[in-house]
Order: C-alpha cells, then sequence, then structure tokens
C-alpha cells in the first residue's frame, strides 16, 4: 500500500492475494472500512466504537495521517461483506433517528 493506493485497489489486491476473489467483479461485495476501538472485550477482544465503510476512490494511508482516533483508542482497517456493512449503517442511522440535533 502506498498514499496513492486506493481503497478499491487495496481490497482487490488482498482478496486476491487471499484467494477469495476469483472471479472479476467479486471485489465489488467488499468494502474496506475504518474501524476505530479498543481491546478489552471479553477475552481481550477488539470492542468497536466507530465503523465507516471507505469510499472506493479514498486513499485509507492518506486518511490515517490526517485524522487520529481519540485517546484510549486505535484504528484499524477491515475489509468486509458490503452488505454486512450496510446492514450496520442502516441499524445506526434508525438508532439516531429519533434523537434531536444539538443545539448551539
Amino acid at each position: 500500500a502506498t498514499p496513492r493506493s486506493t481503497a478499491r485497489q487495496l481490497v482487490r489486491e488482498a482478496l486476491e492475494r487471499y484467494g477469495l476473489a476469483p472471479e472479476e467483479g467479486t471485489s465489488g461485495e467488499y468494502v474496506l472500512c475504518d474501524v476505530v476501538g479498543r481491546p478489552g472485550g471479553p477475552g481481550g477482544a477488539w470492542q468497536v466504537e466507530h465503523l465507516r465503510p471507505v469510499g472506493d476512490a479514498e486513499r485509507p494511508l492518506v486518511l490515517q495521517d490526517v485524522w487520529k482516533p481519540k485517546t484510549g483508542c486505535s484504528r484499524r482497517f477491515e475489509i468486509r461483506r458490503r452488505q454486512e456493512v450496510e446492514r450496520i449503517c442502516e441499524g445506526e442511522d434508525a438508532e439516531t433517528a429519533g434523537e434531536s440535533p444539538p443545539s448551539s
């Protein structure tokens, strides 16, 4: 990966490396996610605090240099199935739909 690598390129390369994308076009089923969290769940498992799908044209190494997670958290990039991420994001939207915007 280089600062010029796009999320789509990285997903395609990772799938090819691990033999998960035998057919052309399969990489569209997966998305790179920017995940912020911390260890400490049951058995030291990673606890996700925030997950955001990275746009296909975004450059993950540039994102990593520009934005740092809050103290006590760390970031990692994960490749997930696009459908799973869409379900997670839809669930978050439903949870916050009833909340009022912060007052100024």
